[in-house]
């Protein structure tokens, strides 16, 4: 009865972390701009990941398996913000038009290696 229990939850995080995969593919697509493209991927992918990962937790069943999964959810999602920022960050450094789609402060530094203006003496 238990393992019955065990599988049923696998299947439902399994196919809950598979369904949002599917709505971010669809969300990439529809979406003209890419930064609206990145933050529909780059939400959905942590969530997704989750599930997913839980799902492969309640299938395995054995203990010696959760710690593997807890470091692949914590590297991704220490290293997926970094990633979405950066390709952010080249689109506004790249991208002369940028201006039309969203307001840019002006009080941004220029440049990795610039200075803050708005540090505090």
């Amino acid at each position: 009865m238990s393992e019955t229990i065990r599988l049923i939850f696998a299947v439902l995080f399994l196919g809950a972390g598979l369904l949002s995969i599917g709505f971010a593919i669809l969300g990439v697509f529809k979406f003209r701009y890419v930064m609206n493209r990145m933050h529909c991927a780059a939400v959905i992918d942590a969530l997704s990941l989750a599930l997913i990962l839980i799902g492969l937790a309640f299938a395995a069943g054995d203990a010696a398996f959760f710690p593997k999964l807890a470091l692949i959810l914590i590297v991704q999602w220490i290293g997926s913000p970094i990633a979405s920022h950066m390709v952010g960050r080249l689109e506004v450094d790249t991208d002369e038009t940028i201006g039309e789609h969203m307001e840019i402060r002006s009080d941004r530094p220029e440049g990795p290696s610039a200075e803050r203006t708005d540090k505090e003496d």
